[in-house]
């Protein structure tokens, strides 16, 4: 799963049919070596989640929750708080459904896409193993 802040802050250097910036791009790099752990984010638990990961990088922008419910005869749903921004998912693996307030209930399949408004709280369930990834920002 990718995840990028928006930015027009783009140097392109090949692959590409549009303007392309090689010397721009060349003053930009820093050469300095560091260990591959200096870059990256380390995942945490998600609060009052036992089946989500949460990716919180150095950027105030977003966050992503990782959600895998294994299913069947293992944990099959999973309660997310409210954030206090909006939120978008997208489920990569399986299917289930998507619960919020005292009526809301949508199917989710592999493939979907959702948008969570801020200040609401869902609870996944899974038919059968769910991979979900929730990008989010706390306003």
């Amino acid at each position: 799963m990718e995840c990028m802040a928006n930015s027009d802050n783009v140097i392109r250097a090949g692959l590409t049919p549009k303007l392309r910036d090689v010397p721009n791009l060349i003053s930009g790099l820093t050469y300095t070596a560091s260990p591959a752990s200096k870059h990256a984010v380390e995942p945490k638990g998600f609060p009052s989640s036992s089946s989500s990961t949460l990716y919180d990088p150095p950027v105030p922008e977003f966050s992503v929750v990782q959600t895998i419910l294994p299913g069947k005869n293992e944990q099959n749903s999973e309660n997310h708080r409210e954030v206090d921004g909006p939120s978008l998912a997208i489920v990569t693996e399986g299917s289930g459904v998507v619960t919020w307030g005292p009526a809301g209930k949508l199917q989710l399949g592999r493939g979907d896409v959702l948008f969570i408004g801020a200040g609401t709280g869902i609870q996944l369930k899974c038919d059968e193993k769910l991979t979900l990834f929730r990008a989010f920002v706390e306003a």
